[in-house]
């Protein structure tokens, strides 16, 4: 949800998803820009107190003098909006340029926007842990994020390597376009997902990258970017290999596949068409194949 291309508004769009009761005031404190196209938000609290919410969850934003609430994607941590003695709680949203008018205002110069006011909403039903899902019996996530996408399967990521209470297997599929130098500092949230991957030390946890727009075609080899890394698209065998967890099957599909989740979130014929292939796949099934639609 962290760009809206609908002509429906945020509001109408999700009015069937659960919401909280209560409005809480922020202060827009930082901004950081990624690249030409999105930026980093940072929301603190106006009085210091936790704000609740789960990972995945999006935030409806009241913006002064625009009549609609824009919709985006919390990409932080509930940790990190849990008040302390020691550090402030914030909330951060990615925010891509559009034609949206809350998109439009939060893309305003710094300077002209810094320390504003705001009102959110914490909303939304994509969320980890899924609704209805025992997680209990889930031993390998697969989190498959096209562009700005990521911004749900961001948040999710992120707590669950910080927590013992995960499953014992996470592939992260992460397709994005980049520019020519390949820069790590431009793809968005890429530096923060090597770091996780790093901190996890495990080889249960992976991340493979697949970058459009660079010329390259196959296997990537750069100092700076994951070891799996590759040039194009996210293919229908680069899925297979994830819900499998890069080995072959022992007991058959069925059977392997029978505590393996997907999460997908991207544009809208990226996302149909990988859920739609994965949900008809052996050992899959509806429950286990979710998305994010936040067109």
């Amino acid at each position: 949800m962290a760009t809206i291309r609908s002509s429906v508004p945020h509001e109408d769009r999700t009015a069937a998803e659960p919401r909280e009761g209560q409005l809480e005031a922020v202060v827009l404190a930082n901004i950081k820009e990624v690249n030409d196209n999105v930026r980093l938000l940072r929301l603190f609290p106006v009085i210091n107190r936790t704000i609740k919410f789960l990972p995945g969850q999006w935030l409806d934003t009241f913006i002064p003098g625009i009549p609609r609430a824009g919709g985006f994607t919390l990409t932080s941590t509930p940790d990190q909006a849990r008040a302390s003695v020691s550090t402030p709680p914030y909330l951060e949203l990615a925010i891509q340029k559009s034609r949206n008018p809350p998109a439009q205002w939060l893309w305003k110069p710094s300077e002209e926007i810094i320390g504003t006011q705001l009102v959110v909403r914490v909303g939304g039903s994509f969320t980890w842990p899924p609704p209805h899902l025992d997680v209990a019996k889930v031993d390998r996530l697969v989190l498959v994020a096209g562009g700005v996408g990521i911004n749900p399967l961001m948040s999710i990521f992120s707590h669950l390597i910080r927590t013992s209470q995960r499953p014992r297997e996470i592939h992260f599929v992460y397709g994005t376009k980049s520019e020519s130098d390949l820069d790590p500092q431009r793809i968005l949230f890429l530096p923060r997902l090597m770091d996780l991957v790093a901190a996890a030390a495990d080889s249960n946890v992976t991340l493979r990258l697949f970058l459009t727009g660079t010329g390259d075609q196959g296997y990537i080899e750069h100092g700076k970017l994951p070891n799996s890394t590759f040039g194009g698209r996210i293919q229908e065998i680069d899925l297979l290999k994830a819900i499998d967890g890069y080995k072959k099957n022992v007991f058959g599909p069925e059977h392997d596949r029978k505590g393996t989740v997907a999460l997908v979130c991207g544009p809208p014929k990226m996302t149909d068409e990988m859920v739609a292939y994965l949900q008809k796949q052996p050992g899959m099934s509806l429950d286990r194949v979710l998305c994010e639609k936040w067109w």
